[in-house]
Parts: structure tokens; sequence; C-alpha cells
């Protein structure tokens, strides 16, 4: 009874102090409480905490512009520094689901896939209509070789009625990894068909062209799929995605001095490549060239690549 007593009594000066009296007070909710009124200490201390979330949100606001500065140069682990010290600086501040998007991103471009895919699906369950974040998410499935799970986010997102009626790009990078992930999964018949869908609405979707060529190879049209990307290089002869494709489909026809070539040609765009000079290496030694071959790995580990992952093909460099 008393502390029913104690609730109704403390929330009635609540109500009426203010209508009768100018002068602000504090009122104790405690049992045994009391009612005063603010003394100078407590005007300070107010002062003091409005200082501090000014001066915060203003630092807050100071970091982000910086981080995205430093994203843009490519200063991952500033931009992370200032991303990561914003959400101390304001921790429930309504934009962080933001900031946490971009720390993902961050361990993406670092191949750290785990711990974006952590980050991606707490932040999912915290903003479950934060698309961006999704999409990210299944694109980082793809890369964990998650396949399906792929597919779910994809579908999650080509199922949202209010995507629909916003962007079409989104959808086509949802459709794509749903393609990519459906290629994976030996699904060929239904990547095409994703495939198919995105290039009528977007006839020079490059990636798209690529994959749907790859497509075309299993399914046992491979003639078509180096036509497709002949085509594909005289509109840009340069082009790293459509070069590897048709490496790739010269190796697993045996047709080894056409995959060189393509390999020289890509290794001419990118000379600092472990994986390219490996991928040579490999096609090298097909052709019997071992000490070209055994150049091209002794340059991979010089680049960084771990002297393990390539001592099989080593092995096969050795002469009789």
């Amino acid at each position: 009874m008393q502390s029913i007593m104690y609730k109704k009594i403390t929330l009635l000066l609540f109500l009426i102090l203010p209508a009768f009296s100018s002068a602000q007070t504090i009122i104790d909710l405690k049992p045994g409480g009391s009612v005063r009124a603010k003394t100078i200490e407590d005007y300070k201390a107010e002062q003091k905490m409005k200082e501090r979330e000014e001066a915060d949100s203003l630092q807050y606001a100071d970091n982000l512009l910086r981080a995205f500065n430093a994203l843009h140069t490519d200063s991952l682990a500033e931009a992370e520094r200032l991303f990561e010290e914003s959400l101390r600086l304001r921790p429930h501040a309504p934009g962080n689901y933001i900031i946490r998007h971009n720390l993902a991103l961050i361990d993406l471009a670092r191949g750290q896939y785990m711990r974006a895919e952590k980050k991606l699906t707490e932040l999912i369950q915290t903003v479950p209509n934060y698309y961006d974040a999704r999409l990210t998410r299944a694109k980082t499935y793809l890369q964990l070789d998650r396949a399906r799970e792929a597919i779910q986010d994809a579908e999650t997102l080509l199922n949202t009625d209010e995507l629909k009626y916003q962007s079409h790009d989104y959808l086509r990078q949802a459709r794509f990894v749903r393609a990519s992930a459906r290629y994976r999964l030996r699904q060929y018949l239904d990547a095409r068909a994703d495939l198919r869908r995105i290039l009528e609405e977007d006839p020079q979707n490059l990636n798209a062209a690529v994959l749907e060529a790859l497509t075309l190879h299993q399914l046992g049209q491979t003639q078509e799929a180096l036509n497709r990307l002949n085509l594909l290089l005289t509109r840009d002869p340069k082009s790293v995605d459509v070069l590897l494709a048709r490496a790739e489909l010269h190796t697993s026809l045996k047709q080894y001095a056409l995959a060189r070539a393509d390999y020289d040609q890509l290794i001419e765009l990118h000379p600092n490549d472990p994986t390219l000079r490996t991928d040579r290496a490999r096609t090298l030694i097909n052709l019997g060239e071992k000490s070209a071959a055994r150049r091209d790995l002794d340059r991979a580990i010089e680049l960084g690549l771990p002297r393990g992952s390539v001592q099989s093909l080593y092995n096969l460099t050795r002469t009789k």
C-alpha cells in the first residue's frame, strides 16, 4: 500500500508542480525521496552533458566524413578505426546501420568473408528491411560457397514488392547472384533462365553475358560459348573477365596453346597477379614447357603466394 501511494503522490507532484511554479524541480523517485528545487550545480551538470552530446555529435559527423574519404582512397584500416569510433561516440544514432554495413564491406575487401557474414547477419536481424545488407550477404554467401543460402537471400529480395517499383538494377544484381549460385549448384537451365532475363533488360551486362557463355559450355554448346566470348572481346579486347572465361574454355577443351595466349594477355594487363602466374604455369606444363612454368611459379611466390599451395605444380616441372 505504501508503495502504491508513493507512486500516486510522485505522479501527482510531477503533473501539478509545473502548473503553479515557474521554478524547475527535481523529484527523487524512490521510497523516502524528496522534492527539491534545482541548484546551480544541477544546471552546470546539465550544461556539461549537453556540451558533451554536442561535441560527440560533431566528432561523430567529422569521423564519418573522414571515414568515407579514407574508403575512397582505399585506406581501409583508417576507415575502420573511424567507423568504430563513431559507433562508440553515438551507439544509438539512427544511421548506425549504414556504418555497420560499411564495416562488413571492409571485411569483404580484405577477404574476411566469415567476419563479414557475421556482421551482416546481426545487422539484418536488427534491421530486416535494410536491403543493401541482404544483397551484400547474398554475395558473401557466394564467396563462402554457400550457394543455397545465397539463393534464399536473393529470392527474398526478388519477392519484395517494395523493390519491384524502386530499382530494376537492384533486382538485376539479386537475380545475378541467384544465377551464379544456381550455376555453382549445376542447375544450368535455371541459371540460364535468370541470365536471359537480365540480358533482356540490360543487353550490355557483361557479367551476365560471360556467365551465360560458361553456362552454354556446361550445357554442351561449347562452340556457341566461344563465339559469344570472341564477340565480347571484339568490343573490349582487354576485358579481364572475358579473357579468363575464354582461357577456362580453351583449357577444358585441351586447347592449351590458345589458353596460353589468353594468359599471356592477362599477365600483360596484370603482371603482379600471382593467381594468373599459377594458371599460366599449369597451362605451360600441359604444353611441356616446364622451365617456363617453373619461372611463373617462382614469380607467383615472389608475389606472395605460399609455396605449399603450388608445390604439386612444382613437382610436375621436374625433369627426369
